[in-house]
Order: structure tokens, then C-alpha cells, then sequence
């Protein structure tokens, strides 16, 4: 003989809620876990370091090639000028360094111009007045290692056609942004060239 069947129990109201309560409580524990991943991999990525900072425009390898230049010449240059309308002008973020150094005019190519800037850096004072030639640069190590070349000669004054030293300036893009590689100490010598006076008029 069969075993007699047992009648189908019902379910309760309060077995019910209990399954219900049960369900919502499984779903947000999963919700909570799939969501901590996202979270996980985000926290990762910050941690992670972004390298160095080598793009923002006040401190391109030019400007510091050109800043490292014009601060180890001697005899130390206290105005600047810029080879306009040649191949050997310096470039703009360069050039920047230079007005920001100190008194900087365009030298034109034409000697009636050259008279006019040489009569105007005499009528100020006999201060070395230095033209930085641009020859240049080369990229290495998809540009994070630059080397630009600079030259130039002195205009006016007692220094009148000393030519400065031409330079080949490394710069790395390292953890700390652009370093010079190979830097030339400054002029220990005081006095090598006399500064403007407070006032005095460019």
C-alpha cells in the first residue's frame, strides 16, 4: 500500500514576512558588495601616482634653458635682446624669462634699427646688455629629454661685441618636473657689471 499523503500545510502570514524580510536583506547585502568594487578600484587609481608635471606653460625646457643661460653669463647681462624676425629669435616662452630678468628690446637685423636700440641702451647707462641667439633644440626619450643650444654677444657699453658662451642646456622631465642636467655655477664675481639704478628708465 502507499503511504497516505500528507495534507499541503499553508503558509503563515508571519512566514511569509519572515521570507519577505529575508529576500530585501539578501538583495541589499549584494547591492552593498557589488557595489564596493567600483569604490575599491577607484581608491586604487588615486593612489596610483600621476608622474611628473613637465606641461605647464611658466616652466618649459626653453624658458628654464634660457634662464639657466642668462644667469651663469658673464659678464652677468642686466638687459636682453631678442633676434626679432629671425630663425634665431628666441622662442616665446623663453623670451618670457628674459622681460621677466630684466629690461628686454627687439634687435632687428637692419643696422640703421641696430643704431637706433644702441643709442637708446647708451642714453639709459653702459649696462651689459646681452643678445641671446636661439640654435635650437632635440628631443629624446619621446620628449622627455630635451637639450637646447644658445649662444649670443654682448651690445653696447664697455662689452661691446664680447661673445658669450654658446651652451647645449639638458633639461629632464623627472619626478619633480624639468631639471637641468648639466648646470654651469653662477658667476662668483661681484660687480662684473653695473645693475640699473632704482628708477632708472629702460
Amino acid at each position: 500500500m502507499s503511504a497516505p499523503l500528507r495534507p499541503r500545510q499553508r503558509q503563515t502570514p508571519q512566514a511569509r514576512q519572515w521570507f519577505i524580510l529575508a529576500g530585501v536583506t539578501f538583495a541589499t547585502l549584494a547591492a552593498a558588495c557589488g557595489g564596493e568594487r567600483p569604490a575599491r578600484k577607484k581608491d586604487v587609481a588615486a593612489e596610483v601616482p600621476t608622474g611628473p608635471t613637465c606641461t605647464t606653460a611658466d616652466s618649459t625646457p626653453v624658458g628654464l634653458a634660457v634662464l639657466e643661460y642668462i644667469t651663469t653669463a658673464f659678464p652677468t647681462p642686466q638687459r636682453y635682446l631678442q633676434a626679432a624676425g629671425t630663425d634665431s629669435a628666441v622662442p616665446e616662452d623663453g623670451f618670457k624669462v628674459m622681460q621677466l630678468k630684466g629690461p628686454t628690446y627687439y634687435y632687428s637685423s637692419d643696422p640703421k634699427a641696430q643704431q637706433q636700440v644702441k643709442d637708446k641702451l647708451a642714453s639709459v647707462g653702459p649696462y651689459a646688455t646681452l643678445l641671446v641667439v636661439y640654435k635650437g633644440k632635440t628631443e629624446k626619450d619621446n620628449g622627455n629629454d630635451v637639450t637646447v643650444s644658445l649662444a649670443g654677444h654682448y651690445v653696447g657699453g664697455d662689452h661691446d661685441g664680447k661673445v658669450a658662451e654658446a651652451r647645449d642646456i639638458n633639461l629632464r622631465c623627472d619626478t619633480t618636473g624639468w631639471r637641468v642636467t648639466n648646470p654651469k655655477e653662477k658667476p662668483k664675481v661681484p660687480g662684473d657689471s653695473a645693475k640699473p639704478a632704482a628708477g632708472a628708465k629702460a
